[in-house]
């Protein structure tokens, strides 16, 4: 899912993020080995030479250890060699320099990424777009589309949607955008290298209608959702795209495209638990009950949580407290920190009529509420509150 040639390209566009000492001592000729040669001769090499360059950023930070922009450089330039323990480590050195410059973490996310530590690649990705990566569209993209991919891998698909948002600013249209914000349209954890061509097909038009959505062309993403399903109208994950894209305006047309869903698909675990929401909204509680027992044979372990807090609401909404506090209470052991379900275990106790153990709850989801903000929980937000693509 990646722009042919991206680490050269992404390496490249770094060199401008942060400025190089060298540029400061160009007005004479520097000493025959001594650190203005070094460095001098490390940023000539440094677009074209990697090795090269590479090699002489080594001398540089040897002769200078608090040298942060040779440190940036040479694990740029490891990176391009596929170096990536040496990069990460090189980038490591950087961040620890200078904290407060978000590419540098961002490319240390990307070197880990490359060494298979998704976690804390998120981690470190997430830590330079808080502090700020913008202002070179290329390297951005490149940086969220690592993300995104990542996220795609764990089936996180709405956090790995909220990484393609920003590129939406623009004029953002490359290909690689459209496959990933396919795949987390139709909720696919798989590459596009791993599906057949007309997989492939449908990827890239459920991309084009989702992200002409996002990039705020109505028209176009309307032209795009009815050719998808006219032409695809048994893949996998059609029919629940469609019913994001129709959920704030149309919640009955929304119910109907996920009913065809899940008849077609009924191992698409989140358009089930979308269907429970919406049965829950239209006052079907049992029916709710009965596609999120099908979610919680599909889903993988880290959503069975949400499973059993819809559980919860479903039996709430079935004045069924007894069942909600059991459903809620393990929602809780295996996700604490959700505020939202705090906020429904308090509901739950003070159905049931216990009122000390509810104002405990609703103080524990006003403390989690205060620290989370709505990315902090996106899987909850929209597939138990209905948000769109």
């Amino acid at each position: 899912m990646e722009d042919a040639g991206l680490k050269r390209t992404a390496r490249a566009l770094l060199i401008a993020v942060l400025p190089l000492a060298v540029g400061l001592a160009q007005e004479q000729t520097p000493a025959a080995g001594s650190f203005e040669d070094v460095a001098k001769r490390a940023q000539a090499a440094l677009q074209a030479r990697p090795a090269e360059a590479a090699k002489l950023y080594r001398q540089g930070v040897e002769m200078q250890p608090a040298w942060a922009e040779g440190w940036f450089n040479l694990a740029a330039s490891l990176y391009d060699l596929k170096r990536y323990a040496e990069s990460r480590d090189a980038f490591r050195k950087e961040v620890k320099l200078m904290p407060q410059m978000g590419p540098g973490w961002a490319f240390l996310g990307l070197a880990e990424a490359e060494l298979n530590d998704p976690e804390q690649s998120l981690a470190d990705i997430r830590r330079g777009e808080e502090l700020g990566i913008r202002g070179n569209h290329e390297f951005e993209r490149t940086v969220r589309l690592k993300a995104a991919a990542l996220l795609l891998q764990a089936s996180v698909f709405d956090a790995a949607m909220e990484q393609l948002r920003p590129l939406a600013d623009g004029t953002e249209n490359s290909p690689a955008v459209i496959d990933t914000m396919g795949l987390c349209s139709l909720a696919v954890a798989r590459t596009m290298d791993g599906l057949s061509e007309e997989q492939r097909a449908v990827v890239r038009l459920a991309g084009t209608a989702s992200w002409a959505l996002v990039s705020h062309h109505p028209e176009q993403a309307s032209a795009a959702y009815a050719e998808l399903l006219e032409r695809y109208p048994l893949a996998p994950g059609v029919h629940y795209t469609y019913a994001t894209y129709l959920i704030e305006t149309d919640l009955a047309a929304a119910l109907a495209e996920l009913e065809k869903e899940v008849q077609h698909t009924p191992d698409h675990w989140l358009a089930q638990i979308l269907l429970s929401t919406l049965r829950i909204r239209e006052g079907s509680p049992d029916l709710a009950l009965a596609s999120l027992r099908a979610a919680l044979k599909l889903v993988p372990p880290r959503y069975l949580w949400l499973c059993h807090a819809e559980m919860g609401r479903a039996f709430l909404a079935s004045s069924d407290a007894a069942a909600a506090v059991k459903e809620l209470e393990t929602a809780i052991r295996l996700e604490p920190g959700s505020a939202q379900v705090r906020y429904l275990m308090a509901q739950a106790y003070r159905s049931a009529g216990r009122k000390e153990d509810a104002q405990k709850q609703t103080l524990e989801f006003e403390r989690l509420k205060a620290q989370q903000d709505p990315a902090a929980v996106p899987e909850y937000q929209r597939f138990a509150l209905g948000g769109r693509n």
